[in-house]
């Protein structure tokens, strides 16, 4: 088993095969297996990034952001300052995240 500090890797690009930027780390969501945490996926790109801050963040217009869930088995920690996938980009699990303010209709707010 590999064992990584996430500080060490949060925010680094991370690359394709074919050695474009896919995007950055931007979250790695642990689960507790026994008395571990466990971190099986790892969110990558803009969308990762803005579901991150989601709670911070003031209500944008429209922005909608485009991002891939990798689990740990799909990037080679070699290098953990420059990690790369060992697959294909569209063998990545893609997201997307709509960071907008929900605008209530007249049926939502009990009106006529």
């Amino acid at each position: 088993m590999t064992t990584l500090a996430f500080h060490q890797v949060l925010g680094r690009r991370v690359f394709g095969v074919d050695g474009r930027c896919v995007g950055r780390l931007e979250e790695a969501p642990a689960v507790r297996e026994g008395t571990r945490l466990v971190v099986p996926e790892f969110h990558i790109g803009t969308a990762a990034a803005i579901q991150r801050f989601a709670a911070q963040l003031a209500p944008l217009p429209l922005v909608v952001a485009r991002g891939y869930i990798a689990r740990w088995d799909q990037i080679d920690w070699g290098n953990p300052e420059k990690p790369r996938l060992r697959c294909g980009v569209q063998d990545l699990r893609r997201f997307t995240r709509r960071a907008s303010p929900r605008r209530p209709g007249k049926k939502d707010r009990g009106g006529d």
